[in-house]
């Protein structure tokens, strides 16, 4: 995701600030899906969500929450956030292979990359490493404004 952000804007002159952020960095794998918005309100999907499998719809995902990460196939792939509906679908690319910015990932609400699922011994880190998502916990902000 790219964002910019003019600060000063004169005739001769204009100071802007260019963000880059990227989740995917190296090697990665994408698959496509239909994303249903299931929530009952308002859903917005965001990129580095973890996706799970809707397996009433072919090709179908899901948000993964506290209770069904474990299920996690993906994590989702946009360059921007889409607002849904109740019901509502969008096509989108999930990413299942590569190594990704694991500081970036958006989690359900209190689950971390340490948290365990009910009756299970691996953590989510190692379930998405198992996965074949190499998760990269050191990248460095480089961001520096300066005219």
């Amino acid at each position: 995701m790219q964002t910019i952000n003019q600060r000063n804007a004169t005739r001769n002159q204009s100071t802007a600030d260019f963000e880059v952020k990227r989740i995917f960095i190296f090697d990665n794998r994408f698959e496509r899906g239909v994303f249903k918005n299931t929530t009952g309100g308002s859903f917005t999907l965001q990129a580095g969500m973890l996706v799970v499998r809707d397996t009433a719809v072919t090709g179908g995902l899901l948000p993964a929450t506290a209770l069904n990460f474990q299920d996690a196939i993906g994590i989702a792939a946009m360059e921007e956030d889409v607002v849904l509906a109740n019901n509502e679908t969008v096509n989108i690319m999930y990413g299942t292979k590569g190594t990704v910015d694991g500081l970036k990932l958006v989690l359900p609400a209190t689950v971390t990359l340490n948290s365990v699922a009910t009756g299970d011994t691996k953590t989510l880190g190692d379930l998405l490493n198992g996965l074949g998502l190499h998760l990269d916990l050191t990248t460095v902000e480089n961001t520096k404004f300066d005219n």
